[in-house]
């Protein structure tokens, strides 16, 4: 009988912890970087980024494989329909490649520039059939039952792919229920944005709290009633800064952080959104 329950631990893979008919976007803790786990009310999975860690400072640490990979199998995730990298910085696809590796994803979502720093990673998604795809300012697409409204990049003949303000910023709505997730879009990019219609029940707020995002003029278009902040405790960088804070909390916006909630996971219903803290899911 044991060896029994062992094939059995071994062979089948746990059923996913996900909350069907709802639109669920979390904010993985990868400390000081991105990582967004976007399920569909029918159950689709989109990760967008997967944290890592700048040269610099000389971590062991893989964030895909040590962080970002445990939380989603800890979910009973052993899957992922599709992966997104809003923009080519260690941050957002240090932790890409073991992802890759782990769960095996159909799509890759780019911004419409591949920088040299994305060619290990696109060489890898090659290497497993990945599709690669390329998306601007304009696209949509459908994700199961989520309508999905690229706002950015906006012009990438242009631009270098390098750059914060190339992020690839999505508006994703499910019902009357809406995200806008803007990768670390700064303020040319945010302007941008503004100007598209992008109202939304949930922020994801660009570049961790900087005070190069999340301007006045885009507040004011998206109207948000939550936002979240991805930022890593006692960062360098001073992130989020006293200024952005104090624009949100003066706009009305409840805002949660990973470095003091961890994990927050919001449920858009169609209708409502319900925000969770990780002890209370």
């Amino acid at each position: 009988m044991l060896g029994m329950a062992a094939l059995w631990i071994a062979t089948v893979p746990p059923k996913p912890q996900l909350n069907t008919g709802a639109m669920e976007v979390t904010t993985i803790d990868v400390g000081q970087g991105d990582s967004i786990l976007v399920v569909s009310p029918d159950g689709r999975t989109l990760l967008i980024d997967a944290g890592g860690t700048p040269a610099w400072m000389q971590s062991g640490l893989d964030i895909g494989e040590n962080v970002v990979s445990p939380y989603l199998w800890s979910r009973g995730i052993s899957h992922i329909d599709a992966v997104a990298i809003t923009q080519a910085h260690a941050d957002h696809m240090g932790g890409m490649r073991a992802i890759l590796t782990n769960f095996r994803p159909r799509e890759l979502w780019l911004g419409d520039v591949s920088p040299p720093g994305l060619q290990p990673i696109l060489q890898q998604a090659k290497r497993n059939g990945v599709q690669i795809i390329n998306y601007k300012a304009g696209d949509t697409l459908k994700f199961g039952r989520i309508n999905v409204r690229v706002l950015a990049p906006v012009d990438p003949e242009t631009e270098s792919g390098r750059g914060n303000n190339d992020s690839l910023a999505m508006k994703m709505s499910y019902g009357n229920t809406s995200a806008l997730l803007e990768g670390d879009a700064e303020r040319k990019t945010e302007r941008q944005i503004a100007g598209e219609q992008p109202q939304a029940d949930l922020l994801k707020v660009g570049h961790h709290g900087s005070s190069t995002s999340t301007i006045p003029e885009l507040l004011e278009a998206v109207h948000p009633r939550y936002a979240v902040i991805s930022v890593g405790a006692r960062n360098v960088y001073g992130h989020p800064r006293r200024e952005v804070l104090d624009r949100l909390h003066d706009a009305g916006v409840l805002t949660y952080r990973t470095d003091l909630d961890g994990a927050v996971t919001f449920y858009l219903d169609g209708n409502t959104v319900v925000p969770k803290l990780p002890a209370l899911q």
